[in-house]
């Protein structure tokens, strides 16, 4: 049988390989129909096959809260017709093994509080949820144990996940705020005991030229179910302003002991100009006086080599400072 027909075009066919090609086409459509007749029997035929679902516990006893449980999921074998259990795979329940905490038997161990579920309990549950359209031969592991332990309440901070750039020329203005600053966040001592802060979620920002307003969630611990917080998110607001360069003059103040006079000593020369960076809002509001730089008079000094070092004591909160020029300045003592 010359297979290559099928791909000819039907047009180009000789009488006797177009007959040839309709007899290719009807062993295809038979091979096919055969081999789907043959799967659907032998999916009709029981089965077993192994699955895997998440425990979850809900519901505990007010004033606790679990803090360990010795397995988060199980795996169990189920027993089917083979179409069962491939549609079973594809839409077995999410909350299949969800379980009242409070229903559940409990112990003592070592002071430490227990729930558990046995085998009966897992199989009982499981066949539950399937309603009969599969079996349950077997489950791993037999006995799920969770441990209970009371819970507690923390104030903390939250902190900010986040990375922040801006445009060029614009800055942040002031300080990031969160709102709000701090959450109430309930769970095992145990656990508490070792978190200092909440964060948020990370938060990428780049290339920001104006006052931007953020909502973002609270990250809760990993790993650490039990740990609930008062609030979901909290809104973050970042200053911005466009900012400029600008300089001053200033004089240059001596600072001497009670006992030396700084009057006998000149500087050369007596002035530096400081360069900051200012939003334009402020631009306005900085003066002369606002900034204060001051020398150490020679006579104080025991190594001096004839200069001395120009130091910036204060400056405006609202300004970031570049440079200033000079950083030494040259002196003379009179006699």
């Amino acid at each position: 049988m010359n297979w290559k027909l099928i791909l000819r075009n039907r047009n180009r066919l000789t009488p006797r390989e177009a007959a040839s090609q309709r007899r290719v086409y009807i062993f295809v459509v038979c091979l096919v129909c055969s081999a789907i007749f043959w799967l659907f029997i032998k999916l009709s035929y029981d089965t077993q096959a192994v699955f895997e679902t998440e425990v979850v516990f809900y519901q505990f006893p007010e004033g606790y809260t679990g803090v360990a449980q010795s397995d988060s999921v199980i795996s169990f074998t189920l027993e089917s017709t083979g179409i069962r259990l491939i549609v079973a795979r594809f839409f077995l329940p999410k909350d299949l093994m969800r379980f009242d905490a409070g229903t559940l038997p409990q112990l003592k161990r070592n002071d430490n509080r227990y729930f558990y579920l046995s085998k009966n309990a897992l199989l009982e549950g499981i066949n539950y949820s399937l309603e009969g359209r599969a079996r349950v031969t077997d489950v791993y592991p037999d006995t799920v144990f969770l441990q209970l332990s009371p819970v507690t309440e923390k104030r903390l901070p939250v902190s900010l996940n986040a990375s922040i750039s801006f445009e060029r020329r614009f800055d942040l203005y002031g300080e990031i705020t969160i709102n709000p600053d701090s959450v109430l966040v309930r769970g095992p001592k145990n656990v508490l005991d070792t978190l200092s802060a909440i964060y948020t979620e990370k938060w990428e920002a780049s290339g920001l030229r104006k006052s931007t307003d953020q909502r973002l969630s609270i990250q809760l611990p990993k790993g650490v179910p039990s740990v609930t917080t008062d609030k979901e998110e909290v809104l973050v607001r970042v200053p911005v302003e466009e900012f400029t360069e600008a300089s001053k003059e200033l004089p240059v103040t001596i600072v001497c002991p009670d006992n030396l006079p700084s009057q006998d000593v000149r500087l050369f020369p007596a002035t530096v100009r400081v360069h900051y960076l200012v939003a334009f809002s402020d631009y306005q509001a900085v003066s002369e006086k606002m900034f204060h730089a001051t020398v150490t008079c020679p006579q104080a000094i025991s190594d001096s080599d004839g200069r001395l070092n120009v130091r910036l004591e204060t400056y405006p909160s609202f300004v970031d400072i570049l440079y200033y020029r000079p950083e030494y300045v040259e002196y003379i003592i009179l006699e």
